[in-house]
């Protein structure tokens, strides 16, 4: 039997019953937690730092855009920190929209949905928080066409964007 060796020498340290059987199921559930688990810990502390700096450098190039688009459409350039604050608030509330469309409607009709709720309400946010020149709101109007311009400037980023990640990344692979 292979529990032999293990019951004659148990008191001289080696491995017991109990022992060797909980060291049988922690390698049945996926391997031993003590070599791999601050590799795995490393690995996704370090995507997770990744993606955080995704995000923020995500938002202070929107809130950029943004900026530019209400040049574009309004003729000056407001303050940088609004046009976060508008970014920031827009995202939140976008996403609060999403979860009551997503509760009302499913399947193909819910995207498109969801996408013409998150340009009317950001549109709104501009609306409400990037102020004219006098100091009055620019009129639904006018924040409808910056949230477009803001949309399609964004669009383009991103295809640009995409397009230098996949030369970048398509030549590491042609070289391996």
């Amino acid at each position: 039997s292979p529990w032999g060796s293990c019951r004659s020498r148990s008191s001289e340290g080696a491995v017991t019953r109990r022992e060797y059987a909980a060291r049988a199921s922690e390698r049945a559930r996926g391997g031993s937690t003590k070599s791999m688990s601050p590799v795995l810990a490393a690995l996704a502390g370090m995507g997770l730092f990744a993606i955080l700096v995704m995000i923020v450098v995500g938002v202070l190039l929107a809130a950029l855009v943004l900026s530019v688009a209400f040049r574009l459409v309004v003729g000056y350039m407001p303050s940088y920190l609004r046009a976060l604050g508008a970014v920031v608030l827009t995202w939140i509330a976008a996403a609060v929209a999403m979860v009551v469309v997503g509760m009302v409607s499913h399947g193909s009709a819910g995207g498109l949905l969801s996408l013409v709720v998150q340009f009317l309400v950001g549109a709104a946010v501009v609306n409400y928080l990037l102020l004219a020149q006098n100091g009055s709101q620019i009129g639904y109007g006018k924040a409808c066409v910056v949230q477009l311009v803001y949309l399609v400037i964004g669009i383009v980023l991103g295809v640009i964007i995409g397009g230098i990640m996949m030369v970048f990344f398509g030549s590491m692979l042609a070289h391996m």
